[in-house]
């Protein structure tokens, strides 16, 4: 499955173009802080990519509202989705039009954007993002992605970059998804919170 290879000897995308979304609206967790560091995780691990590093194109978005959404998916044609930022379990947060509250992006609204974009199926979302798991199965479940990473209740900032190094440290030399997958969590089990919590991450495949 295009870009991600269904095995390691398969001959990695000629063009790979990831957009990262980095939503962090929220005073106390240090805004920005954690979403840079995030993209700079995976400008990294593309540093050990098994293909040239000029065959990936990232395009990274701050402080994203529901239409520059819209307009970054219908001209970037990302194929691969990473989301770095708050969510809860009605959906990823999103900045309001005004700036001054948030907006909630749901399964069914992703979807419905991925489809105005013209992207029929989406080859991978990453959901770095607290309570995402639900999002990211439903949106497998019903097609508009082909592989999806989401969280299912609370995360750990040490965690959420660990898994991001680990996953596309692995996808930029293998392209395994199920290795991505392994990887990303093998590393993010190293931390845990407060009360002892490991984020509990969960990967799945379209049918």
């Amino acid at each position: 499955l295009f870009p991600i290879a269904t095995s390691p000897a398969q001959t990695p995308p000629t063009t790979l173009r990831v957009l990262t979304l980095r939503n962090n609206l929220h005073i106390e967790t240090k805004p920005l802080d954690l979403d840079r560091e995030e993209f700079v995780v995976m400008q990294e691990a593309l540093k050990q990519a098994a293909f040239p590093k000029s065959s990936v194109t990232f395009e990274s978005i701050g402080f994203v509202t529901l239409d520059r959404l819209r307009e970054q998916l219908t001209h970037f044609q990302p194929h691969c989705i990473h989301v770095c930022g708050h969510g809860s379990e009605q959906g990823i947060e999103l900045v309001a039009p005004a700036g001054d509250s948030t907006d909630l992006l749901n399964s069914q609204g992703m979807a419905q954007l991925l489809s105005e974009a013209g992207i029929a199926r989406l080859p991978l979302l990453v959901l770095n993002s607290c309570y995402s798991a639900k999002m990211a199965a439903n949106l497998a479940r019903l097609g508009f992605v082909a592989h999806a990473v989401g969280i299912a209740g609370p995360s750990v900032n040490a965690q959420a970059l660990d898994f991001a190094y680990g996953f596309w440290v692995t996808l930029f030399k293998s392209g395994s998804f199920a290795a991505c997958f392994q990887n990303g969590v093998k590393l993010a089990r190293r931390h845990r919170n407060e009360e002892g919590v490991v984020s509990n991450y969960q990967g799945c495949v379209a049918d």
